[in-house]
């Protein structure tokens, strides 16, 4: 945490406020967070679940819309390329769900959307809000 910026006296003064989770866990009634290896450490996604529908907040694990066809194409903070490249890619099929729709916070005025498949692969397509 350090290389972030975060020091020892940060950290030890948040300490009693902090609870570590799993993978895969429900944190609150119907909401699931998912590490995302890869980008930095401790980055994490929210899966939100009611009605038989979905929306998953993937904050930085991709920054533009581009990457849904090539999640190979990293960002610079990507401390591992090739482990969040393998995320993302798994993250896109998870997308393509029915009754799934993305959070993508870095997409500027298009953060939500479905991915559909189209002839060259997958696409972000915006939904309404």
């Amino acid at each position: 945490m350090e290389a972030h910026g975060v020091g020892k006296e940060m950290i030890a003064a948040m300490a009693p406020r902090v609870r570590n989770v799993a993978d895969g866990q429900e944190i609150l009634p119907d909401v699931r967070v998912r590490t995302l290896p890869g980008h930095t450490p401790g980055h994490a996604a929210y899966v939100i679940t009611a009605g038989g529908q979905r929306i998953v907040g993937f904050g930085d694990a991709m920054h533009s819309p581009i990457q849904i066809r090539y999640p190979e194409w990293s960002a610079a903070p990507d401390h591992d390329r090739a482990q969040s490249a393998d995320f993302r890619r798994r993250l896109v099929a998870e997308l393509e769900e029915p009754g799934t729709i993305g959070f993508g916070v870095h997409f500027a005025d298009v953060v939500f959307g479905r991915v559909r498949q189209d002839e060259g692969g997958p696409v972000w397509h915006p939904v309404d809000v």
